[in-house]
């Protein structure tokens, strides 16, 4: 990534070639304007000035949307992206399978913990679905990609992580909503009766780690569930205690102990969501330039899925990544009200990559010179 950005800032400062416009600019920096001068009001400024790193990963928008500027590119950016993810999928299966002796016998881990790499391979899932829903593509593409996303499917369930099944379900129903209006209701049925037969008879045919972890009473009282809303009125503490510039963008674990718990309280350092976690580190106004750049993408991607489709041969790929994106937004919001994703590197990486994909067809004949050259 740090040379991709090097290249694109040769090619903007030498050349003359500017970056894409992605519509992103502005929210991506007021929210990184605001963070730098955070610092100089956090808790511990030696830790948000590290911390800031993280604004660094925001070059993959303009990064992707500078490469990703022909069909063959979007299609070899999807190729190679399927690829990477069903290859730790299959790894990750194989290897409960050799350790444990079964699929379920503990939670899918292979290339990280349980919810990273649940977000991870469920935003891919959500990409693959999107291309399998998108007009423009032969059966024989569709069938290929639904074969190898069954893998991604079942490593997602694996993971047992929860935030990331519920992102999914909502990608695969803004996809649906967008793409197929009229399958929309039997999507909603469909997902209606699956829940009310897991909550009422999961016990019957799920495997027993699955179905205590979907479970309406382990969902309400269990552990996870309580230490979350515990962390959260903790947040709400700190909250009320710095308003306007938060704690600052630190680690909460040396902290926390001051705004909620007891001796028995496991910390951590952060508070699993990344809605209180903003307004925790960076105070109110930060929560609210963080909620404009999470908002914004889904407008620009509606926009730009409401311009192709008033196209009669839009470019397939092209559609496919633009899709894909709203179903990857949905997913990253939804997952998000239980995770701190975007404090996740590896997930936010993708995920901003990937909404370059998207959005970078907006840039147009500077966008088209720079995939050319």
């Amino acid at each position: 990534l740090g040379a991709s950005l090097t290249l694109l800032l040769y090619r903007w400062w030498v050349r003359g070639i500017k970056p894409p416009h992605t519509g992103l600019e502005m929210s991506a920096a007021l929210l990184a304007v605001w963070a730098l001068v955070n610092i100089f009001f956090s808790t511990d400024w030696q830790t948000s000035l590290i911390f800031y790193r993280r604004f660094f990963l925001f070059s993959a928008i303009w990064v992707v949307a500078a490469v990703i500027t022909t069909e063959r590119r979007r299609l070899l950016l999807l190729v190679f992206s399927v690829m990477g993810a069903l290859g730790i999928a299959l790894y990750g299966e194989i290897l409960l399978v050799v350790q444990n002796g079964s699929l379920f016998g503990r939670r899918f881990a292979a290339m990280s913990n349980p919810m990273t790499s649940g977000s991870l391979l469920m935003m891919m899932l959500v990409v693959g679905l999107g291309f399998i829903l998108s007009r423009g593509h032969q059966w024989r593409f569709r069938i290929a990609l639904s074969t190898l996303m069954v893998p991604l499917f079942l490593g997602v369930v694996l993971t047992l992580t929860r935030s990331a099944l519920l992102g999914l379900l909502g990608g695969v129903g803004v996809m649906v909503l967008l793409s197929h209006r009229r399958w929309f209701l039997i999507f909603l049925t469909v997902l209606a009766v699956a829940l009310v037969l897991v909550v009422t008879m999961g016990d019957s045919f799920l495997p027993p780690l699955v179905y205590k972890r979907l479970s309406f009473d382990y969902l309400l009282t269990g552990t996870n569930t309580t230490a979350r809303l515990e962390m959260w009125q903790g947040g709400w503490e700190m909250i009320k205690s710095h308003p306007l510039t938060g704690v600052g963008d630190r680690s909460l674990e040396s902290i926390a102990p001051q705004y909620y718990g007891d001796s028995e309280t496991l910390y951590f350092g952060h508070l699993h969501s990344n809605f209180v976690h903003m307004a925790v580190i960076w105070g109110i106004p930060g929560l609210l330039l963080g909620l404009f750049f999470m908002i914004q993408p889904i407008v620009l991607i509606v926009r730009n899925w409401l311009e192709l489709a008033r196209e009669t041969e839009p470019s397939p790929y092209l559609v496919g990544w633009v899709l894909a994106a709203s179903g990857l937004w949905m997913g990253f919001m939804l997952a998000g009200f239980t995770e701190w994703y975007f404090g996740d590197a590896e997930t936010m990486l993708i995920y901003l990559a990937f909404l370059g994909a998207a959005l970078g067809q907006r840039a147009g004949a500077g966008n088209a010179e720079i995939g050319e050259s």
